[in-house]
């Protein structure tokens, strides 16, 4: 059995590095929005028998729910890893195979660059990475089993997880992908990000709170 995660934290505290530009409400529903985007590619792609979000948010509980997705609920998100792990541990006890973890914000993300990822699974163990942009951060991560490494999300998360890997003696495969790299945390992720057009719905709501003119002139929320 193959599971996706989504870890969530609270949607209301989500993304304050584009608080020059977004309003409090506007970066909430930036979060709600992208994490839709995130659960429909996922639904609709094959491969994956059960998905999982964790988070002690109450409206990112009801989104899962709208895409028929399993809500793990936290008291509270410590840390992103922390709730990996907790992700993980409950895969291990549903028997589940292997893990493939996302995170909320990378609202590109296609069904092909999922199924990149799970041909490229190691067999019998191992893991895949799929870097950010940048390749510090892990914007994508699969492990066969769930539990094949610490995770260790975070600044520079790239390299620390294939260090995990190798001290682990683990194949460890990387898998650059544009769509699946390009999250969005700063300011100028959401300039890279309307200069590639798409059809997502975090494409429409940046267009339709004029994000793009805010960016060409200056001005914030």
């Amino acid at each position: 059995m193959l599971v996706a995660v989504v870890p969530v934290k609270e949607l209301s505290r989500g993304k304050t590095r584009l608080t020059p530009l977004l309003s409090a409400e506007e970066r909430h529903l930036l979060c709600e929005t992208m994490l839709e985007d995130v659960l429909a590619v996922i639904a609709a792609c094959p491969l994956f028998e059960r998905t999982l979000v964790i988070t002690s948010d109450v409206e990112a509980a009801a989104i899962a729910w709208q895409y028929g997705v399993e809500v793990i609920h936290e008291a509270q998100q410590i840390r992103h890893s922390r709730s990996v792990e907790a992700a993980a541990a409950y895969c291990r006890e549903i028997g589940a195979e292997a893990m493939l973890t996302v995170p909320l914000d990378v609202p590109r993300m296609t069904t092909n660059d999922l199924q990149r990822i799970v041909e490229h699974g190691p067999i019998p163990r191992g893991v895949v990475l799929a870097p950010s942009r940048n390749a510090l951060g892990t914007n994508g991560l699969f492990a066969r089993p769930p539990e094949a490494i610490p995770f260790r999300f975070g600044h520079d998360s790239f390299r620390a997880h294939r260090e995990e890997a190798e001290a682990r003696d683990l194949p460890c495969v990387v898998c650059e992908l544009p769509n699946l790299g390009l999250d969005i945390d700063e300011i100028d992720d959401l300039q890279r990000f309307l200069g590639q057009p798409g059809r997502t719905r975090t494409d429409a709501l940046l267009h339709r709170l004029g994000i793009g003119e805010r960016l060409h002139g200056g001005t914030g929320a």
